[in-house]
């Protein structure tokens, strides 16, 4: 089976770029929030309190996933 989607695209086919703010639905976080610095092979590093990776695939709308502001 092929993978038709992109390294940097979500569940729901959002393109993710460098400068976008997404928010973690995790009820736990409490509306945090993070920008996209950088996307690379699956990954995205993020700016919250921290710089960390995040992978993209985990950033659809889910209660533990992310969205888009």
């Amino acid at each position: 089976m092929s993978n038709t989607r992109s390294t940097n695209q979500t569940r729901e086919g959002i393109e993710v770029k460098a400068g976008q703010v997404w928010r973690d639905l995790d009820r736990r976080m409490k509306g945090r929030t993070v920008t996209v610095l950088a996307v690379a092979h699956d990954f995205a590093m993020v700016k919250g309190t921290k710089i960390t990776r995040l992978s993209v695939a985990r950033m659809h709308r889910h209660s533990t996933g992310w969205e888009l502001v």
